[in-house]
């Protein structure tokens, strides 16, 4: 038997739809792309979703939108735009691509330790690493766990700082009745393969803010005013220009297809199932495992106060380094695909020598999340046998 980290979830309908839309004759970003962004907005219950290549490129285009690099900006926001030598405060334990946009502003990223319960970032830490040059927080939801989020949007908002929220891996999770994404100034959200749902590669940025989704949309395009709410505002300004190539902004190609979009449009139908699914498997083998954490042999995640997880994966910490690795070889052995969790203490990889990065505080939290820390898949296609058979070789490997 093998368990991989995701099954499949495209199935007949999402296949009909990307028919429809070759069928149609026009493929790249148009309608169908419009008509997904307009039902994500009215799901999570925002104003404004612009969907991209990538959550990755959300995560850029987050941060590259509260950069000051806008010389048309028509704006009146209290909150300072990013400059360079500006700092960011960030989770030790993330995805690389949360950090590599900071440093493209020229931003400094300041880590600051997780917990190795919950998996997020400690609020005491966060309230530490606040100096006169700290312009943003970036809250990162870790494997369909939720961050401090209302704290720190408390926080944000007595410091008057720009909050991110990379909601990649959390995606139809709720805190206290409100969607993960939805508390900040920006969340991202990634559809790759293996994350709740998928569009097979693609991301979505939402934003209550009209300046800062009017920007991300000519980001998102070359920098091209085509797509803006407020382009007309440009054209006035720049009658000599044909309008129908207009350029305002040093911007990107991170645009995504009506192909990939029609997919989305199925799958979003189902992410209330999905989730549904996932959690229950993590409430069933949290119980299973119980007598492991009683033992201190063993610790699945925490989940924060108010929250509902969709468990993206099944994140444990062991009792030991030895024993996590140990345990790694006999899961693989037994057809369990594993990971890390995320990439373990970001400070450790060889490419963060290429950024702008300052330590806040001790990474001891991160450093034993790395150390001995593991993950497998907690797909929503998952059988019973499957389920079944992750408690069978996990209670195996303590007798």
């Amino acid at each position: 038997m093998r368990i991989p980290l995701n099954k499949n979830t495209i199935g007949v309908s999402e296949k009909k739809a990307l028919n429809k839309v070759f069928d149609s004759g026009y493929m790249t970003m148009g309608k169908v792309t419009k008509k997904f962004e307009t039902t994500f907005a009215k799901y999570l219950g925002v104003k404004h979703a612009i969907y991209v290549n990538s959550g990755s490129s959300a995560n850029l285009l987050a941060f590259s939108a509260i950069q000051d690099n806008d010389k048309y900006r028509q704006t009146n926001h209290k909150k300072s735009f990013l400059k360079k030598g500006d700092e960011v405060i960030v989770p030790a334990v993330t995805w690389s691509t949360t950090i590599w946009p900071i440093a493209q502003t020229g931003a400094t990223s300041i880590f600051v330790d997780s917990e190795p319960g919950t998996l997020q970032m400690k609020l005491s830490e966060i309230k530490k690493a606040i100096t006169k040059k700290t312009k943003a927080i970036c809250i990162v939801h870790v494997l369909g766990n939720a961050g401090y989020i209302e704290e720190v949007r408390e926080l944000c908002k007595k410091k008057n700082l720009w909050l991110i929220e990379d909601t990649c891996e959390s995606l139809g999770v709720k805190k206290n009745k409100k969607y993960l994404g939805t508390f900040g100034d920006i969340g991202t959200y990634s559809f790759y393969f293996s994350h709740h749902i998928t569009t097979v590669e693609g991301g979505m940025i939402v934003t209550n803010d009209d300046y800062l989704a009017n920007k991300i949309k000519s980001l998102r395009s070359h920098g091209w005013t085509r797509d803006m709410d407020d382009a007309s505002n440009y054209e006035k300004k720049f009658p000599e220009i044909d309008p129908r190539f207009l350029f305002i902004n040093v911007g990107y190609n991170l645009r995504s297809t009506d192909m990939n979009a029609a997919i989305g449009l199925v799958q979003l139908k189902k992410l209330k199932k999905y989730n549904e699914s996932r959690h229950m498997i993590g409430k069933k083998w949290n119980a299973a495992f119980s007598h492991l954490k009683r033992k201190g042999l063993f610790f699945p995640m925490e989940i924060t106060k108010g929250t509902k997880a969709s468990w993206f994966g099944f994140p444990v910490l062991c009792k030991s380094q030895e024993i996590r690795n140990k345990l790694k070889i006999h899961l693989e052995k037994n057809g369990i695909e594993t990971r890390p969790i995320i990439c373990g203490n970001m400070t450790k990889q060889p490419g963060i020598k290429n950024i702008r990065y300052r330590i806040s505080g001790k990474l001891t939290g991160a450093d034993e999340i790395m150390d001995k820390g593991i993950f497998w898949g907690s797909s929503p296609g998952m059988t019973k046998t499957e389920i079944n058979h992750v408690i069978k070789t996990i209670n195996g490997f303590f007798k």
